[in-house]
């Protein structure tokens, strides 16, 4: 139901919308609008756009909504070359933009914490080109955003970045500390940029850690467990309820492995990053609310069923130990 109903909205919003469109670029009549009255038609549409948005939201925020959301933002270079844009740069900047907007309209919902995959450890493979112009990316927009979002001064976003940063250069590095450093009291929602990141690294990390606080008494091997390894790993936050990846590929490409196994709902929409509509937020958030109460009760049996074994395990244990070391006579 909730689902008709925001599609009856964006149906009748939408056409008002076209209608504007078709308005401003074609005139009424056969009349080509006056500059004036095509800056008032776009204003209108504009404002419809946001008005359904608004609505969409209110009706979206009445269900359970997702704590943590992450985002495969894929399809920016694809973008570029649909769109005759000059360098694939153009199209990564076109998915910044898109991000910001991503990040607003989760703000708006609730969602408490994003996690995007900005760049992979593997992407350093690309050209020499291509690799700086992405640096050159991080570096200017995460201090920009940081700076002058409206997200961090009136929202409260607070931003961490998560990888292996000894691979990027100094400057990017350095914004990162800036953005981190700026944001680092804020109690708003939380965004995890990745880069340079791989889900595969960032487990034997998380493993890594494990050993080594083992060696220097920080942690008993008995206390190993799914939980001590999950503490180490780089991105943070509660589990993972959805990871979106758009551009029609279907595949994980390394991100966040752990964390989707774990009942995370997934969602592959064919659409560049840049294309990524609040309409496809929508519908995949409505997808998910239907879902939800099966999804926790799944998570729920399983977490009853791990008790149990563990507890079973325990038990063997004890009673290998008393038969192997008990009085012989």
């Amino acid at each position: 139901m909730l689902q008709l109903q925001l599609q009856s909205w964006y149906a009748y919003a939408g056409l008002t919308a076209l209608i504007l469109a078709y308005i401003v670029g074609n005139g009424v009549y056969g009349q080509q609008l006056s500059l004036p009255l095509k800056k008032q038609c776009a204003a209108a549409c504009t404002y419809v756009q946001g008005k359904m948005r608004l609505v969409a939201v209110r009706v979206l925020r009445q269900g359970p909504i997702p704590q943590h959301v992450g985002f495969i933002m894929d399809g920016n270079r694809r973008f570029a070359k649909k769109s005759h844009m000059e360098t694939p740069s153009r199209g990564h900047l076109a998915g910044f933009t898109k991000l910001t907007k991503v990040l607003e309209w989760c703000n708006d919902l609730g969602i408490k914490h994003v996690s995007v995959f900005a760049f992979a450890i593997n992407n350093f493979n690309r050209s020499t080109e291509e690799v700086g112009a992405l640096m050159g990316i991080a570096r200017d927009k995460l201090r920009d955003l940081a700076e002058n979002s409206e997200l961090v001064n009136k929202y409260g976003v607070r931003i961490r970045v998560v990888g292996l940063r000894d691979l990027l250069p100094a400057d990017v590095r350095e914004s990162i500390e800036y953005a981190e450093g700026r944001t680092r009291g804020n109690l708003g929602m939380t965004l995890n940029v990745c880069c340079p990141y791989s889900a595969t690294d960032e487990i034997s990390t998380a493993i890594q850690r494990l050993v080594e606080d083992v060696e220097n008494g920080l942690l008993s091997a008995a206390d190993i467990n799914e939980t001590a390894l999950e503490k180490r790993l780089q991105i943070p936050g509660p589990d993972l309820d959805i990871l979106v990846r758009t551009s029609g590929q279907i595949r994980f490409s390394n991100f966040m492995l752990w964390q989707s196994a774990k009942m995370a709902y997934i969602q592959f929409v064919d659409a560049y990053w840049p294309e990524f509509s609040f309409y496809h937020m929508a519908r995949i958030l409505v997808s998910w609310q239907l879902a939800s109460r099966d999804i926790e009760r799944r998570k729920l049996a399983g977490a009853v069923h791990d008790s149990l074994a563990s507890s079973e395990q325990l038990r063997n244990s004890e009673s290998s130990s008393d038969t192997c070391c008990g009085d012989r006579t």
